[in-house]
């Protein structure tokens, strides 16, 4: 069938390397009549902007494909493992139009949907929290617990006093201070990023007393958990001493 509808921002389809041009190491089918959807993923996409991209762009145009032949194809990279295009044949006249709208808008924006973007994001952060995020933020909170350990104190105190938070108030404890920063997460090409950097700097004293509940003074302030005799005749101290 003759092409109905010729593109113009969308590239046919080659046998060159993605990463480097060349086409000596391509041994697969000639796919000359296809067009190439202006988005593409590989095993080591990890920015969500593309992979936002990816799954709102296909979507539609299998949606709107009229060709058996238009869909998605992986294949296999000696660097990158594999990565996958959106072929569209030459005669799929409704999803070239589709795929040569979205590659002249994303041109223009490069984020395909914000809505679906917004929400990718979010999973990740909750997957990233989940893996890695809670340790390294008890680790944060931990350290910033450290000068306030009483000279009995064994060498793990802070730990085992971040140690009895659950992951529901050490999370909360987190969304305490992120309201604090200037920025708490950050999307990166490798994935979210969590600000703990800046959030240590805001663990002071009354921050932390309130996420552990301990009845903490400043570090320097110590011996005011010494009884004293204040004017009213107590010799009470001000706080009570840490165990």
């Amino acid at each position: 069938m003759q092409p109905t509808y010729t593109p113009e921002h969308l590239e046919r389809w080659s046998p060159a390397d993605p990463a480097f041009g060349s086409t000596d190491n391509y041994m697969g089918a000639d796919l000359s009549a296809f067009y190439l959807a202006p988005v593409s993923i590989s095993r080591d996409t990890a920015d969500s902007v593309s992979l936002s991209n990816w799954r709102t762009v296909t979507a539609d145009l299998e949606r709107l494909a009229q060709s058996d032949e238009t869909g998605i194809c992986r294949m296999g990279h000696w660097a990158c493992g594999w990565y996958e295009i959106f072929l569209i044949h030459e005669s799929d006249t409704a999803a070239l139009k589709a795929a040569d709208q979205w590659a002249a808008d994303l041109e223009g924006y490069p984020v395909a949907d914000e809505s679906d973007l917004a929400e990718l994001q979010q999973e990740e952060e909750e997957e990233a929290w989940e893996r890695w995020g809670l340790t390294e933020w008890r680790e944060t909170m931990a350290k910033a617990l450290e000068p306030y350990a009483p000279d009995t104190a064994d060498n793990y105190w802070e730990e085992e006093q971040i140690d009895k938070l659950s992951d529901n108030e050490a999370a909360a404890a987190w969304v305490l201070v992120a309201d604090r920063l200037s920025w708490c997460c950050v999307h990166e090409s490798d994935g979210p990023t969590f600000n703990f950097e800046e959030a240590a700097e805001r663990l002071d004293t009354a921050t932390l007393a309130q996420i552990t509940g301990l009845p903490l003074l400043a570090p320097d302030q110590e011996w005011r958990r010494e009884p004293y005799p204040w004017p009213d005749g107590s010799t009470d101290p001000l706080a009570p001493a840490l165990a």
